[in-house]
């Protein structure tokens, strides 16, 4: 993680095309779930803003709790790297879930003229 001003600019971005696709999708594609990707714009908003909710962690030690800064900062890295793991796990198994409801609400006539 770089930081978190640009891991919060992609969170955005993802969200934010995951909701054009489905408007997108219902708007030109005929056939399509028109609620079910309705629904999609839903979740990638409540995802969005669940997920920046839980962006901003503090570790709630001080160096006064360890024997050295060495130790501090050791421990404060590896709590940041398993906060961003555990959100990065939970939102990747959630967008993909939005995908894959997506790609459910597009006929299959439609998905297979992409093929070509």
């Amino acid at each position: 993680m770089a930081n978190l001003r640009r891991l919060k600019k992609n969170i955005k971005a993802l969200c934010g095309d995951l909701a054009c696709e489905s408007v997108v999708t219902s708007t030109f594609v005929e056939g399509a779930d028109e609620k079910s990707l309705a629904e999609v714009v839903i979740k990638a908003a409540k995802l969005q803003t669940e997920t920046l909710s839980k962006v901003n962690v503090v570790f709630d030690k001080t160096p006064r709790d360890f024997a050295n800064r060495a130790e501090y900062r050791k421990a404060k890295r590896e709590y940041f790297k398993k906060a961003y793991d555990s959100l990065d796990g939970l939102f990747i198994k959630e967008a993909e879930s939005l995908i894959a409801q997506m790609n459910k609400a597009i006929p299959k006539k439609e998905a297979g003229k992409n093929k070509e």
